[in-house]
């Protein structure tokens, strides 16, 4: 299989609130075929690195959010052999077959707060620090507490960031819609016009996307996804 688009969706409970519910595909870009990866042993000067954290609702049930690093040689997934341990602020990261990646629930971190992902093998520390970015932030007139239209091509209003893309939805609790876009301040083209007129909820989520160097790696990318929720009134 090819790499495909990469996103973390969300869907939306009765209530109207967001649900951490991860629906990442980054990790099938160069799966061999979406066969088992290969399992290697290996330094991490070889080993290229994709690190993925999903922040996808302020107030996960759990507290925690998913974290994945995701392992490449030559442009295709491996899995690291026993001699290697992966962890994530000190939660231990394990194998995930569906992730193609080792993977944990770590605790919830404030923006400007930290994740350091921690590689160890044969006696050698591997690190890499990310720093939790700010969530999206709405602007008139589609901010908490609005009330708004149920039209047929609805703008969420925010402050531009430097994403490489912007998820944003909306849900009246029974029905959702959403897309992605630039991240350039305002989400388009939405389609509430068959919404039931109540209560409701509007999101933001943007994905960051940088490199990362001097980690010890042969390269890291970062992936950062990160939500705002506004609960509004369908008029």
């Amino acid at each position: 299989m090819h790499a495909t688009s990469r996103r973390v969706g969300t869907v939306l409970c009765s209530r109207g609130l967001v649900l951490a519910v991860v629906l990442i595909s980054v990790w099938s870009a160069g799966c061999n075929g979406c066969q088992n990866p290969q399992t290697v042993s290996a330094p991490a000067t070889s080993l290229d690195v994709t690190l993925s954290i999903s922040d996808i609702t302020e107030n996960p049930s759990d507290g925690k959010v998913l974290i994945v690093m995701q392992f490449l040689q030559s442009g295709n997934v491996v899995q690291l052999a026993s001699d290697a341990a992966t962890s994530c602020n000190g939660v231990a990261l394990t194998y995930n077959g569906l992730l193609y990646g080792n993977a944990g629930r770590v605790p919830l971190v404030a923006a400007g707060g930290t994740y350091v992902f921690s590689h160890v093998r044969s006696g050698v520390t591997t690190n890499v620090t990310v720093t939790v970015p700010p969530r999206p932030v709405f602007s008139p007139p589609t901010v908490d507490g609005a009330t708004l239209a149920r039209t047929n091509n609805l703008t969420i209003h925010y402050v531009a960031g430097s994403g490489v893309a912007v998820f944003g939805g909306a849900t009246d609790g029974t029905h959702s819609v959403n897309n992605s876009q630039a991240d350039n301040g305002m989400f388009v083209g939405l389609d509430v016009s068959g919404f039931n007129a109540g209560p409701g909820s509007l999101t933001i989520q943007r994905e960051l996307q940088n490199p990362i160097s001097g980690t010890g790696f042969h390269s890291v990318t970062e992936r950062f996804y990160i939500t705002k929720a506004a609960t509004i009134t369908w008029q």
